[in-house]
C-alpha cells in the first residue's frame, strides 16, 4: 500500500518526457544500488574477516615451515660480496 508521498512521485514521475523518465529512472537505479552497497558494507564481518586471515596465515607459515627456510644473512652477504666483485 502507498503512502501519500509514494502516490505523488509516481504521479510526477507520469508527468515527465520520456527522456526525463530515463534519466529519473536511471538516479533512481544508482540511489538503490548505493543504498544496497552500503548496506553490504555495514553487514561485513570485519572480526571474522580477521580470524580467517588470521587462520590461513598459519596454515600457510605451518605448511612452508618445514620445506621453507631463508637464509636473510647469507643472501645479504652474497649480494654485497657480489657487488664487490
Amino acid at each position: 500500500m502507498m503512502n501519500s508521498l509514494e502516490r505523488e512521485i509516481i504521479e510526477k514521475f507520469h508527468q515527465l518526457q520520456p527522456a526525463a523518465k530515463q534519466r529519473v529512472w536511471a538516479l533512481i537505479g544508482q540511489e538503490v544500488a548505493g543504498e544496497t552497497k552500503q548496506a553490504d558494507v555495514a553487514k561485513f564481518n570485519y572480526e571474522a574477516w580477521f580470524h580467517e586471515v588470521e587462520t590461513l596465515r598459519r596454515e600457510i607459515s605451518t605448511s612452508q615451515s618445514d620445506t621453507l627456510s631463508v637464509d636473510v644473512v647469507g643472501i645479504l652477504r652474497d649480494i654485497r660480496d657480489g657487488e664487490d666483485e
